[in-house]
């Protein structure tokens, strides 16, 4: 796994600004307690969750948010999880919170991965395009016309297209694979999680948003980003809770990129929490400089 500090992480979102959606017209946040002053504040009928970063930041749950967590179910109030993580199929991403302490269940997970099958149908089902991803098998169960990438040039410039799942096992030397290709042969790149740094274990990791931005930088490659913050995943939810409206949903996210852009972009409330992306950080000042604002801010959840 390969890692970024801030100031990168956060420079290639600003620069990045022409390949997301539109930002909201601003707000002026309020500061809160945490997320269950927020919900009364607003009347939501509904929560979305970021994962990491919200719910917990690795191994560990945030203890805030088993709390504020715990506090909705006995309130028998409906929640929800939009990830980026699509390295595990919303089963497993189900399992992996049970562990931390947080009862979701399957068809409360919402991933950039469910999007997969109808972005594929566009391009033949993946017939012929290249996997590069942690668990490759899993994808090209699903879709067998897909191959898995290895550390082999001539096996990059072969395929026909990219999906990129996830850069989890990634060296130094994976990055360049995957440029050079597209530099010397331009073709579709599919990209399954759009976030440029995950926290993790006190650490920023770098993922395929990181990746994905800097080639379309480089090469003028336009990559196809499924998940937040783009509006496809949030149409989802809507789908999935149809006789709530937008504006009586909330969305608890830590970066103003993702979950404050597409959570506000499709009408939604949002929280953001200050304990993941950006821990230890004027996140008001952060705010104002992406020009992306929500309507709560809180320490934690």
């Amino acid at each position: 796994m390969l890692y970024l500090d801030f100031d990168d992480a956060w420079r290639t979102y600003l620069d990045a600004a022409p390949r997301l959606p539109p930002p909201p017209a601003p707000v002026t946040p309020r500061r809160v307690s945490g997320l269950i002053e927020a919900v009364e504040q607003g009347g939501h009928q509904l929560v979305v969750f970021d994962a990491y970063g919200v719910l917990h930041t690795g191994l560990e749950a945030i203890p805030q948010a088993l709390v504020a967590f715990a506090e909705l179910r006995r309130r028998g109030m409906p929640v929800c999880v939009v990830t980026n993580d699509v390295t595990h199929d919303p089963a497993q991403v189900a399992e992996g919170l049970a562990r931390r302490g947080f009862d979701f269940t399957a068809g409360e997970v919402i991933s950039g991965r469910s999007l997969l099958p109808a972005v594929l149908a566009g391009h033949g089902d993946g017939q012929g395009f290249g996997v590069i991803a942690s668990h490759p098998q899993d994808v090209i169960a699903r879709f067998p016309g897909l191959r898995a990438l290895n550390e082999d040039p001539a096996a990059y410039d072969a395929v026909e297209g990219f999906l990129l799942v996830d850069t989890n096992g990634w060296t130094d030397v994976h990055p360049a694979l995957l440029e050079d290709s597209l530099s010397r042969q331009p073709r579709p790149l599919i990209v399954c999680n759009p976030d440029v740094g995950c926290p993790f274990r006190g650490r920023i990791s770098a993922e395929p948003g990181y990746f994905a931005h800097r080639i379309a930088g480089r090469t003028g490659i336009a990559p196809v980003f499924l998940g937040k913050p783009f509006p496809a995943v949030y149409q989802r939810v809507l789908d999935r809770f149809p006789d709530i409206p937008p504006a009586a949903m909330l969305m608890v996210g830590d970066s103003p990129h993702t979950d404050i852009l597409g959570g506000r972009g499709v009408g939604m409330d949002c929280l953001l929490v200050e304990c993941g992306f950006l821990n230890g950080r004027d996140s008001l000042a952060d705010c104002a400089e992406s020009g992306l604002w929500p309507e709560y801010v809180a320490e934690t959840p």
